[in-house]
Parts: C-alpha cells; structure tokens; sequence
C-alpha cells in the first residue's frame, strides 16, 4: 500500500504539468521605461474593460501623446530581433503598438502577451530569424491581420476602388536598406503582394467614405511614390457631431499627436496621398 501511495505522490508533479503546458517564451529587447510605458497603458485599458475595441484604439493612442517620433527605431541591432519601444516610435509601430496593447488587454494579458502580440503582428508568419521576415510592406502587414482574425478590410464597403500600384521599391533600392541581405528574397514577397487586388478610397469618394469611418479605425494613407503603397498610417479619432480627426506619429511635429486638420483637410492637401485604406479592429 506504501509502495502505491509513494508512486502516486511522485506523479502528481507530472500529471499537473502535463495539465497546465508551459507558455512559450518570446525573445526580444526593450527597455525598463518602455515596458513601464507598456504596463501603464495596459492597466488603463483594463480599468476600462467594457469599452469597444475602437474606443480602446483611442484610448491607448491618447496615453502614448507626447512619445518622440524616431525614424529607423527597428534598424539599430546588428541582427534582427523584436524591438519593443514605446518610448520612441514611427509612424506604423505606434499603430502596432496600440494594436498589440489593446489585444493585449482584451486578454488581461501582461507584457509576455503583448511581446506575443508583437511577433505574430510584426513577422511573417510570426517568425523572427532574419531582416526578411518582417513586414516591410504595410500593405502585407494589414492583410496578415486580415487573415489573423484581428483586422477587418473596410476600404471596399466604404466606396473603395482598385488600387493598381505595384510595390518593388525595396527591391529597386536595396542601398536604402543597409540590413537587406536577400534582394531575391524581398523581390518574391513583393510579387506576392502585387499578385492579390487591393483596393483605396481615392480623395475624390473621401467626403462620402468619412460618413463610415468610426473611432479607432486604422487609416493607411497611400502614396504617389512609385514601388510603394502606404506612406503613412494612424488611428481615427471620431467625436459625434464633429470632423473625423485622427492620432499618429508625426513627422512634422516629431512626436505622438492628436492631428490638427481634419482627415479629409490633410489627404487633399498632400499631392503625395492619393487616397486612404481602412481596417477595423476586430
């Protein structure tokens, strides 16, 4: 009876292991204050669980107001690895960022998470071994989100139209990348980018389109410059009764802000935006 009992003891440790399985760990590099800004933001989102994703979009883009913009912020390391930077950023990571948070949060979720969040949204596949594997394009990162579950191509229901604007510029100008090591490699991916239809909403249906846009809808500006599709990205901030406005990394004021103009103000005023795409956070 000894002998059965002390069997029995000694697999209690594996048959509990084998009950709750290890969670996988994801490797990358931060900062104390990065993930101090991460965990801020993440504890604000959770105090405020009943709102809607959308809302959630906002409200992590209004936490991180003020953070520097930093062009280049993922090309430092020798290698590549998952950066996660909160305290500088561009204008597509803070769109990820804010993105990974709020999915982050809907889980109650801690910084293991959202690093998790990361991966899966910034890599192809959510891998990361080498410079190739990350999303370059952002029109490949918002149809892996598509795919994923996480984003909802609105751009089609909101008056879009065929976007013929093929994408080579990496592989036409492999001196601008210093860390690409496999044009060959890049060409393929962009064929395969340019191998599915895409759609944008021109500046002409814009007026109309706006009507649809709601809070925390992700804005892809697209662009004049040949072999590339989206110059720039943000998050819509929709007030009842007011223009639809919107919160990025900006350039000109080199830091997170609530823009100025309007939507509709600054596509028409830039000759270099041809028009706008839009996804819905799930």
């Amino acid at each position: 009876m000894k002998k059965w009992f002390l069997i029995l003891v000694l697999l209690l440790p594996v048959v509990a292991c084998q009950g709750q399985p290890k969670r996988a760990t994801v490797d990358y590099v931060t900062t104390p204050e990065d993930r101090a800004v991460a965990e801020k933001v993440l504890a604000d989102l959770e105090a405020h669980a009943d709102e809607g994703a959308g809302a959630q979009m906002v409200r992590a883009a209004g936490d991180l107001l003020g953070q520097p913009y930093v062009a280049g912020t993922l090309e430092e390391l020798p290698e590549e690895k998952l950066c996660i930077y909160l305290t500088r950023t561009d204008c597509i990571l803070f769109v990820e960022t804010c993105l990974g948070l709020v999915r982050t949060a809907r889980q109650s979720g801690d910084f293991e998470t959202f690093a998790g969040e990361l991966l899966q949204s910034r890599y192809r596949g959510g891998v990361c071994s080498r410079y190739e594997d990350r999303l370059h394009y952002t029109t490949e990162w918002a149809r892996q989100g598509v795919a994923r579950g996480v984003l909802e191509d609105m751009t089609g229901a909101l008056g879009g139209v065929r976007y013929d604007h093929p994408v080579n510029y990496m592989s036409r100008h492999p001196e601008a990348y210093a860390r690409m090591k496999d044009v060959d490699a890049i060409a393929a991916i962009e064929d395969g980018i340019n191998a599915l239809p895409s759609s944008y909403i021109p500046k002409s249906r814009l007026s109309q389109a706006l009507k649809g846009i709601r809070n925390g809808d992700i804005i892809l500006f697209n662009t004049t410059v040949e072999g590339l599709d989206v110059s720039h990205c943000a998050i819509a901030k929709v007030d009842p009764g007011k223009p639809v406005r919107f919160i990025h990394a900006s350039t000109g004021a080199n830091k997170v802000v609530v823009e100025s103009r309007t939507l509709e103000e600054y596509v028409t005023g830039r000759k270099a935006v041809t028009g706008i795409q839009v996804y819905r956070v799930r």
